[in-house]
């Protein structure tokens, strides 16, 4: 039945990292907002395959460009409570229509995410060790919507909920984080072709970042990297680890 495409989910509104988690708490009731742009190249091509490997020169780009927007939203009270929201807006989808897929024709919506972090230890920006958890939940907007508003490259047709554990900390001016977190998600696939890589299913993520920071301009620059692996289907869709 189709599910979102797009696999980059923006760090709450206020945090110094873009994918992997180092949340921020604050004493006082701290708002925060952001817009946050990402292109996706080829994330989803049909080719024959060989082997184990995809023959490039035969294969279709059905998807060949994503341009997506990320409004943010986030508030900590009690410092110790982060409460995160993220809308993604589908702005364009280009490619050529393959195995049931059509790219997407105008301005759509995908899932809103609404999150809930905790801290258990630590400050994040004022030590050099913490610990939080969390969950992050996201609303199925095709159970609810119309097909004028979302597609099927946007939206799951079923809740998907991740809970997560998240260390980090600054120490000397590196700012270093480590997430770990499981995303329950129903199985699910693109079009009619073979599922082998247009299919999802529930799948574990960990997250590790290092920075320098400089805490009193606020700026922070580093890699991050997010490794993702699925580990259930069902036995209609296979996901493949």
């Amino acid at each position: 039945k189709g599910f979102a495409l797009n696999r980059y989910e923006p760090t709450a509104a206020g945090e110094w990292s873009f994918w992997v988690d180092h949340p921020w708490y604050s004493s006082t009731r701290y708002f925060a907002a952001g817009v946050t742009l990402n292109y996706g190249h080829n994330p989803l091509q049909y080719g024959p395959v060989i082997g184990d490997k995809v023959d490039a020169a035969q294969s279709v780009s059905v998807i060949e460009h994503q341009l997506l927007g990320h409004v943010d939203l986030a508030t900590s009270f009690l410092d110790r409570v982060l409460i995160t929201a993220s809308l993604p807006v589908t702005f364009l989808e280009r490619g050529t229509a393959a195995g049931g897929v059509t790219p997407t024709q105008g301005v759509v919506l995908g899932d809103p995410r609404v999150g809930l972090m905790l801290r258990l230890a630590g400050q994040p920006y004022r030590g050099g060790f913490s610990l939080s958890i969390g969950a992050q939940g996201w609303v199925p907007l095709r159970q609810f919507t119309s097909s004028a508003v979302v597609s099927q490259t946007s939206s799951d047709t079923h809740f998907r909920i991740m809970p997560k554990i998240v260390f980090g900390g600054i120490a000397s001016s590196i700012m270093w984080s480590f997430t770990g977190g499981f995303l329950y998600r129903a199985p699910a696939r693109l079009g009619d072709s073979d599922p082998i890589g247009s299919s999802v299913g529930s799948e574990l993520q960990f997250g590790v970042a290092l920075a320098y920071a400089n805490v009193e301009k606020r700026l922070a620059i580093g890699p991050e990297m997010l490794l993702s692996t699925a580990v259930l289907g069902n036995d209609e869709v296979q996901v493949q680890p």
